[in-house]
């Protein structure tokens, strides 16, 4: 098995613990498209697990998150952290997050194994329970090494909700 496919397999395996430990309450969602590196116009995908809120206030909500993304150059992050959303009305909705994880580099060398990303994104739903997400990223190791020169990447999702 290659160290994608390990990646992989270790990503959605997170997801599913995600799942199980948190319950099936409303809300949680999971999502998956494509993703397109910035710099390089690499081209991969990206698979999401978002946990049932934590927090709800004020009309925004945040809870726990997985993300794993893999390109065809081999490179290949998974992560886990915090994810919160905003709508803005029934239709659109705003959503971020932030994810500390581990980097391999395949083709792409990013300085180090430890890379946070941060993402931005703007929601359009599509129904009750499915939504349409574009958003755009940065992976970075901090400056945790000498060498760090990020990677942004823009994807486009579905997320379900259930």
């Amino acid at each position: 098995m290659s160290l994608c496919q390990t990646l992989i397999s270790r990503g959605l395996a997170a997801a599913a613990v995600l799942v199980v430990t948190c319950g099936f309450a409303s809300a949680q969602t999971l999502s998956f498209g494509g993703v397109a590196d910035v710099d390089t116009a690499g081209q991969g995908i990206v698979i999401e697990y978002h946990a049932a809120p934590h927090i709800i206030r004020d009309g925004w909500s945040a809870g726990f998150g997985a993300a794993l993304r893999v390109d065809q150059d081999e490179d290949a992050w998974v992560g886990i952290g915090f994810v919160g959303n905003m709508p803005l009305n029934d239709t659109f909705f705003v959503q971020a997050s932030f994810m500390p994880g581990y980097y391999n580099a395949g083709e792409t060398v990013l300085g180090g194994n430890l890379h946070f990303r941060s993402l931005i994104g703007l929601g359009l739903n599509v129904s009750d329970t499915g939504s349409l997400m574009l958003s755009i990223d940065h992976l970075s190791n901090g400056s945790l090494h000498e060498t760090n020169p990020g990677a942004e990447a823009i994807a486009l999702r579905y997320q379900m909700r259930f």
